[in-house]
């Protein structure tokens, strides 16, 4: 699907809203500055998505994931290799003087961070637009990447796949931030963008 320019542009700025709300709810979770950026966004299908082999495709990830239904509805999901998941872990636990976590408070530690970082992101998307969303449990997941991933998506659907960078003193970590939509949910969403430019 080919997004006008004002669309692309609108989305990114959402997404760079929630995130940059986000990084000041981690500030103080981790008690020191966190950047979040989202340099790259792009919309894809289901269908695409599983027959590409960059990036995360084919990797184990960890993944936390919130459904979201309303005037349009779908899945968001924050989703990290396995190896940035364990690294913002211990960012995040070590500070607190938690050195020896065992799995069951990494994925709650995850699941907090991803709660904060979908909420801030959908949350600034269903402002901007007047939508009221709600918003399910945040949900763990560990496991091949379109394994995960159709936990919550259909062939039929797009993703707005967003590249996320987390700098975490003087750490890079990379996740990916993916929103799940059906097709008639993506074309409501174009269509209250369209509406704020009185197109």
């Amino acid at each position: 699907m080919r997004l006008t320019p004002f669309q692309s542009d609108t989305l990114l700025e959402l997404i760079n809203i929630g995130v940059g709300r986000a990084a000041g709810m981690l500030n103080r979770l981790v008690n020191s500055h966190v950047q979040l950026q989202v340099p790259e966004l792009r919309i894809v299908s289901f269908e695409d998505l599983r027959a590409s082999n960059e990036g995360l495709r084919r990797d184990s990830v960890s993944s936390v994931s919130i459904a979201f239904s309303g005037n349009f509805a779908g899945m968001s999901a924050l989703i990290f290799p396995k190896d940035s998941a364990a690294k913002l872990t211990s960012l995040v636990l070590e500070p607190q003087g938690r050195n020896d976590f065992d799995e069951g408070l990494r994925s709650e530690t995850l699941q907090e961070i991803g709660n904060i970082v979908l909420g801030g992101v959908m949350g600034s998307m269903a402002n901007i637009m007047k939508e009221r969303l709600r918003f399910a449990a945040p949900r763990y997941a560990e496991g091949q990447f379109l394994d995960v991933l159709s936990l919550g998506a259909q062939p039929a659907d797009l993703i707005l796949l967003a590249r996320t960078h987390f700098s975490i003193k003087d750490h890079r970590i990379g996740g990916e931030v993916l929103i799940v939509f059906s097709l008639e949910s993506f074309d409501v969403l174009l269509a209250a963008i369209d509406a704020i430019a009185g197109t």
